[in-house]
């Protein structure tokens, strides 16, 4: 038997990447690390890249 996770593809795994990118980018500004704008503006460029992968994907045809 196949794990259900055993197949990752590119979108998956660069949608597993935002979830880290976004909680790093939260935790750095939750310790003052870095201003709220930035963060935002770091959150956005990640969001604009999953989209463009996600885009790929669907043009791709790897809907499982």
């Amino acid at each position: 038997m196949v794990p259900f996770y055993s197949h990752d593809n590119d979108f998956e795994r660069a949608l597993a990447r935002f979830g880290d990118k976004v909680s790093m980018v939260c935790a750095m500004e939750i310790a003052n690390k870095i201003e709220v704008e930035v963060a935002y503006q770091q959150i956005k460029e990640e969001l604009k890249q999953l989209k463009k992968i996600r885009k790929k994907h669907r043009l791709d045809g790897d809907d499982d």
